[in-house]
């Protein structure tokens, strides 16, 4: 892929910085909350609201916490689209089932993909709980805020990314490896 036509990190760091001050003071603003936003309540809203389908479940069981977190939903929505923008406007968007990375390190199973996939979401969710918090509310706002349980799961989420990374794909990133 040709780096060149993404965006610089340092333009992106900013760029989000700006996002997360923004979204701090839009919150407090009309007292919706003081504290960080994340992707993992948007989830917990969708959960409520089918919920609520099947009569007040939402409203009498854990998912009752989410059922007014209606802005990280619309947080949801606005990282689908505007990931759709930027792969569009980078022309690096395409739909794939086994990326070609993957491929050559595990094959073309589909079912081996997908029972991965399951079993890193799973431990995604469990990390997400234990850290009270998804990686956007304790990296991009927690920190921010200089919150030590936010820098100490950001930590631990950095470090267990390298180590899966190295595990998955072992010799990746080396002078010869092309991908």
């Amino acid at each position: 892929m040709d780096n060149s036509k993404e965006m610089h990190w340092f333009t992106g760091g900013i760029l989000v910085s700006l996002l997360s001050v923004a979204t701090y003071f839009i919150f407090e603003a009309i007292e919706y909350k003081t504290y960080p936003f994340g992707v993992t309540a948007g989830f917990g809203y969708i959960a409520a609201m089918f919920g609520n389908l099947f009569g007040d479940f939402a409203e009498n069981s854990v998912l009752s916490k989410f059922s007014k977190n209606f802005l990280e939903f619309f947080l949801l929505v606005g990282l689908v689209i505007g990931g759709f923008i930027a792969a569009k406007q980078t022309q690096t968007f395409s739909l794939e089932k086994i990326p070609a990375t993957w491929e050559k390190y595990h094959g073309k199973s589909l079912t081996k993909r997908y029972l991965i996939v399951l079993i890193g979401g799973i431990l995604l969710g469990f990390g997400a709980a234990f850290a009270g918090g998804c990686t956007t509310g304790n990296i991009l706002q927690g920190w921010a805020h200089l919150s030590l349980g936010s820098i100490v799961a950001g930590i631990s989420f950095f470090a267990s990314g390298i180590i899966t990374a190295k595990i998955l794909y072992p010799k990746l990133g080396g002078e010869n490896d092309t991908n």
